[in-house]
Order: C-alpha cells, then structure tokens, then sequence
C-alpha cells in the first residue's frame, strides 16, 4: 500500500438550515478558504488517531477489506465549531485517503452517505445531510432533502458575500440540535410548521438569486435567520454578530449551526465600517473564496 492524501472543504448554508434534518431544502456552497486534510502513511500506527478517525476507519473497514496496517495523521485550518462543517470534512477527507489507497472508487453520495454514518452512527453527531452533500460534490447546490434531489448552480451568481467569525467557538451542533430533535420526535407541531416553511423560502432565495434580485434574497436570508431564532436558542456571540451586520445595512444569518456568520450587504459601501467594528470586537471577516486557487 502507498501512502495517500485527501482533503474536503468547509461549506456555508445560504439559504435552508436547519432544515436538512428535517426533510426540508437548502442552497449552500462550499469555500476553499480553508481545508481539512488527511495522510494515510503505512509506516505509522494507528495507535494516537483521534476518535472521528477511528470511526471513519471502522466505516471504511464495513465497505471495504482493510488488507494492511496504515496510520491517518490530519492538518485541518478550519475554524472549530463555526458551524462551516469541519467535522464532517475531516470526516470526508479520512474516507477520500482510504479510498485512494485501497483503490475505491467512491461516488459522490456513497461518499455523503459514509461520512454521515460516521457522525450518526459513531460519534453521536445529530446531523443532517446538507453539508456532506456539498463537500462531497464541491459545488454550489439545491438540495431536496425529502426527494433526495440535488440542482449544481452556477457559483457566479452569488452576490458579495462575507463571513463574519467569532473569537469564541460556538456550541458543537449536536447539543444545539438535540432539544429540537426530541421535540420533533414527538410530534410537535411549532417544529412542524417552522421546518415547512423553509422550502418555500428556499425556493424564492433560489428563484431571486438566478433573477439578480439580490434585495429579494437578503429577505430570505434574513427570514431564514427568523425562523431559526423562533425555536432555537440564539447564542450571544452570534446574536452580537447579526446585530452588527443589520447596523449596517447587510442581511444575515448563521452558515450551520453558530459561531460563524454569512452576511450579504445591500450597500457595498458599508463593507468598510462594518470590518473595523468587527475588528474592533474581535470578530474575524473573511470574503469566501468560490473558486480553488490555480498555482
């Protein structure tokens, strides 16, 4: 066996989060700001590897005969838990080396689907399958969850966009998720009735953004944001960050679970004010690179 390497993306939801656990539909895309990446090396043990390792290994194992012994080793610069699904890339970018070295021809939704399992089934992970789908495809999506659909959009659609990123990590997403989930379970109708609302909504994000009509889908993303508060705790760092962005003049909601925050200006000449108060209270602005970098 030879040594191997593989890497995944974080992804932003612009439209239809949380709604992926639920059956719902989404628009997202993946950044190459930052990047999960995962060594096979059969000269070293495997011995150290963190648990979301061992569990992608053990998933591995169930789809295909590990023959020899090999180490998996990680380098990942995605900001922990900002909700831009750094543990599902560093999921997807184990089972991509895996695959490699044992000569595994994933598809892209065997790939989702594994990586999904590993975070379920392994780690305890309440997760849907929004991020797994865009960084299985790396490309910008529609998503139907309930019909297992998924549209490619052209990315130079999106309009300017930033990611406002907190200095204090946000909650993992399986603790924000369970109370809801449990609600859901047993029927709840607010659940109900508020997870039925975002597929119209992404539906006329996904009609305004192929129409140009940019004020249309900061609406969206600022109903998206609503609709989430209305049932989830807000926690205060991310709130602190919305408020920002609405000072001036930009729509905005969370890219996943909190901790990062995806924000379109209406006026691009706020952009300035906004990053010195962002920086002058710690909060990190990034411009979301869409294309990979050509060397």
């Amino acid at each position: 066996m030879k040594p191997a390497f593989a890497t995944a993306l974080p992804r932003v939801s612009l439209i239809g989060n949380p709604s992926d656990i639920y059956g719902g539909c989404g628009l997202g895309f993946p950044i190459w700001n930052w990047q999960a990446k995962v060594f096979l090396d059969p000269s070293i043990s495997s011995a150290e590897e963190m648990p979301l390792l061992q569990a992608a290994r053990l998933v591995f194992s169930q789809l295909h005969f590990i023959k020899e012994e090999f180490g998996l080793r990680f380098i990942s610069d995605i900001p922990l838990q900002a909700g831009l699904g750094g543990s599902s890339a560093l999921v997807m970018a184990a089972l991509r080396a895996m695959g490699k070295a044992h000569g595994f021809q994933w598809t892209w939704r065997s790939l989702a689907d594994a990586t999904l399992t590993v975070e379920q089934e392994h780690l305890g992970i309440i997760a849907g399958p929004m991020d797994r789908w865009i960084q299985a495809q790396e490309e910008f999506l529609w998503m139907d969850f309930s019909g297992n659909k998924t549209e490619v959009l052209p990315i130079n659609t999106l309009p300017s966009l930033r990611v406002l990123i907190s200095s204090k990590p946000g909650r993992p997403s399986g603790s924000v998720h369970a109370p809801i989930m449990e609600r859901w379970s047993r029927g709840d109708p607010q659940i109900k009735r508020v997870m039925d609302a975002y597929r119209p909504l992404v539906e006329q994000g996904r009609v305004a953004l192929l129409a140009g009509d940019i004020s249309t889908l900061a609406e969206c993303m600022d109903r998206n944001f609503e609709l989430r508060a209305s049932l989830f705790s807000i926690h205060e760092e991310d709130q602190a960050m919305i408020n920002l962005c609405r000072r001036h003049g930009s729509a905005a909601k969370l890219c996943g679970s909190g901790g990062a925050v995806l924000a379109l200006m209406k006026c691009k000449e706020e952009w300035s004010a906004l990053e010195v108060e962002a920086k002058g209270a710690g909060i990190t602005v990034v411009e979301p690179q869409l294309f990979k970098e050509v060397s």
